[in-house]
């Protein structure tokens, strides 16, 4: 079953965690491998990565969101973060990540901030016509 959802929202690519606790292993494993492949498709610059549904986060989850900011600056990809519980936000800032990563209350200030950096652009070219010939 996966654990990430994704939809494009204008510009921006929306990942959507859909586990409530990421502890384990296997599915921290899971969780990087499913936004790498996403990450590796998309044609989006704009990535957000959103944790409504998230109450807890091993260290090991943040070692995995180390690994993947580090390949979104790889491929190009501003990374944005939203909706984390005040409970992983605290973390996120007693370990000095919250200046690590662009974090947002929710998803339409991420959005925004996006907007407003100019980031919104697309890293391949988008198709001028998608009208078949024959």
């Amino acid at each position: 079953m996966p654990i990430i959802k994704h939809v494009v929202n204008g510009e921006i690519r929306i990942i959507s965690i859909d586990e409530v606790r990421l502890i384990d292993g296997l599915a921290l494993d899971q969780c990087y491998r499913e936004i790498m492949d996403v990450l590796g498709k998309t044609e989006e610059s704009c990535v957000l990565l959103h944790f409504g549904r998230v109450t807890f986060m091993s260290s090991a989850a943040l070692g995995m969101l180390i690994r993947l900011s580090k390949r979104c600056k790889e491929y190009k990809i501003a990374l944005k973060l939203c909706n984390i519980s005040p409970d992983i936000h605290q973390v996120f800032t007693i370990t000095g990540l919250d200046k690590v990563f662009d974090i947002h209350a929710d998803a339409a200030g991420a959005m925004e901030a996006f907007k407003k950096s100019g980031q919104l652009t697309f890293r391949k070219p988008v198709p001028k016509s998608y009208e078949v010939r024959e």
